[in-house]
């Protein structure tokens, strides 16, 4: 028997704000080791308000990848912006400078999973919460 359950119900996430100033930006972190015993991936799903840009970063170990919900944005991976919109998916190697912008006039929400996982532990650790209160 599993220890730790198989589904992660969103409200059930832990839940924080992402550091993107000027606007409402947030994250779900849905599956990872902590949530359910993953020890390979995590997954996230991210809201980003209309004209919002996250601040350029890099990952050095893991692969990144995003799966685009709703909404419209660029994406870029160090000088390339890479357009994006509901159904596409954008894979950002470990080590490339990359950020995201929400573009028109609807949130853009979107998937992120990371393998290995840790950006995820980081964001539990600037003080993720839950929704549920926990």
């Amino acid at each position: 028997m599993n220890e730790k359950p198989y589904r992660v119900r969103r409200d059930e996430a832990a839940t924080g704000d992402l550091p993107v100033p000027g606007g409402k930006s947030m994250f779900r972190i849905l599956l990872d080791e902590e949530s359910v015993g993953a020890k390979q991936f995590a997954l996230l799903v991210n809201e980003f308000d209309p004209g919002l840009t996250s601040k350029a970063h890099k990952h050095d170990k893991e692969e990144h990848a995003f799966y685009i919900i709703s909404g419209t944005g660029i994406i870029r991976i160090e000088d390339e912006p890479i357009e994006v919109a509901e159904g596409d998916a954008v894979f950002v190697p470990p080590g490339k400078m990359h950020e995201v912008s929400s573009t028109g006039d609807e949130i853009l929400k979107y998937i992120v999973i990371y393998a290995p996982p840790g950006p995820n532990v980081t964001l539990r650790e600037k003080g993720a919460y839950s929704l549920s209160g926990e």
